[in-house]
């Protein structure tokens, strides 16, 4: 049976798919186009990067006081990037001294836990550095690296850095096991990330620790394009045909006698949400998929993002043509936005750093035509959890309500809400609680 669920601070509600769209229209909520905010800082691009960095606190990676202290210092400094970049680093360097000075002591455990917040720091500078692919962002990433492995040296669980093959180089990545004790085959869930993230980070971002709870094994993994493999070969850039990624992290697993091939699941976030289901529909050693959210097409995505953003430039008869624009007209359009707005700068810098384009028309004309999973909804045969929150948009659900209904395969769908303190993008906001819904899921599903 097909079921589409809902959340909310009352009983989970799921009834039939068909029965639900009657009663009720979860899809045509009223979504939001912005996720609520802190309103720490004037821009909204560093209130989500500061929710992010808190975010990581459940998971003994950030301080309440710390992240409000770096962001005192970010609004000194005139909240630009380059005082974002500065405060973090500061912040993350005194961290790491903590660490080091518990080190010395024997405080292991204590160690543990200040060398994770400060990875989590570096990675917060690391995130804003622009242009990105420079050295100073090389370095910072470095920095973060060296922190999170004394972090997880130092911590409970039972981590390896893993060096999967991949074509003629290979994919840094992580291994947790569930148990320390023995190496029984057991179910395990791959988290894949999406376009601004780091591998190691979907351990907190997707709460791997609970993952570990539930009994599953954990692999994150940096793909093509994103920001471990970037920093280790800077060639390797997005590409969308993911199951020739996601295909090697597979036969990796199938060489570890820890990994229960038959209960093995995929998470994937963000950017995750085309490349996760993309892979799903060409390899079947992928027995349940779960997605916060989707995105069937990338390229359709961002006109969606253009025309919400810029309602002053992306309107009338130009909204009605952008995919019949040339690269240089795109970048007309959008060079004047450039110049004003910093977090325009930031993004058009990460889209050609991590896609290998040298402009944003650049980067829209390579994404036009390939990066499209509509079509492929059909051939998914494995179990799939959509999961949307609701500050995601109108325009994001719309287009994630397309590809679920196009779903053949056994599918729910669960909204997580603003009265749940869940509604940002990937449910950044509550991870814990996407997480108690998520490997539950995993654990009925690849029970069967």
């Amino acid at each position: 049976m097909i079921f589409v669920a809902e959340w909310s601070c009352q009983p989970c509600y799921i009834v039939s798919n068909e029965q639900s769209l009657k009663q009720r229209p979860v899809w045509e909520a009223d979504m939001k186009q912005m996720m609520l905010r802190l309103n720490v800082f004037k821009a909204e691009v560093f209130d989500a990067g500061f929710t992010r960095t808190l975010s990581y606190a459940p998971y003994s990676a950030a301080s309440v006081g710390e992240c409000y202290y770096a962001a005192d210092l970010i609004r000194k400094g005139g909240e630009t990037f380059g005082a974002w970049v500065t405060s973090w680093k500061e912040t993350a360097m005194r961290t790491e001294e903590l660490a080091v000075g518990f080190e010395k002591e024997g405080s292991l455990a204590a160690a543990g836990r200040a060398y994770l917040r400060a990875w989590n720091y570096y990675r917060a500078a690391e995130f804003a550095v622009v242009p990105q692919g420079s050295q100073e962002q090389a370095g910072l990433y470095r920095d973060s690296i060296r922190c999170l492995d004394k972090g997880f040296e130092y911590g409970p669980c039972c981590s390896e850095k893993i060096v999967i093959p991949y074509e003629s180089t290979t994919l840094p990545g992580y291994f947790f096991k569930a148990s320390a004790r023995d190496s029984q085959p057991r179910a395990t869930i791959v988290l894949n990330g999406g376009g601004d993230g780091a591998g190691e980070e979907m351990y907190f971002l997707a709460g791997a620790p609970q993952a570990l709870e539930y009994g599953f094994n954990v692999l994150v993994f940096h793909g093509p394009g994103q920001r471990g493999a970037l920093h280790q070969e800077s060639k390797l850039f997005f590409r969308p045909d993911w199951e020739k990624v996601l295909g090697p992290v597979l036969d990796y697993c199938q060489t570890r006698p820890d990994v229960d091939m038959a209960r093995l699941g995929v998470y994937g976030v963000s950017l995750g949400g085309f490349l996760v289901p993309r892979a799903a529909a060409f390899d079947r050693r992928i027995k349940a998929v779960a997605v916060n959210a989707i995105l069937p097409n990338y390229f359709k995505h961002w006109l969606d993002e253009a025309t919400e953003q810029g309602p002053g430039v992306f309107s009338g008869f130009v909204a009605s043509r952008l995919d019949a624009l040339s690269e240089d007209a795109w970048n007309k359009l959008v060079d004047p936005v450039a110049k004003k707005r910093d977090d325009a700068r930031f993004v058009f810098s990460l889209m050609d750093w991590t896609n290998g384009t040298h402009s944003f028309g650049e980067f829209m004309k390579k994404i036009q035509d390939r990066w499209d999973i509509m079509p492929l909804a059909g051939q998914i045969t494995a179990p799939f959890l959509s999961l949307q929150s609701e500050g995601e948009g109108a325009n994001a659900s719309r287009a994630a309500q397309t590809f679920y209904q196009a779903l053949t395969c056994e599918k729910e769908h669960i909204v997580f809400k603003a009265e749940n303190g869940a509604d940002q993008h990937c449910t950044m906001n509550n991870i814990q609680f996407a997480a108690d819904v998520i490997y539950p899921w995993f654990q009925r599903t690849l029970a069967r």
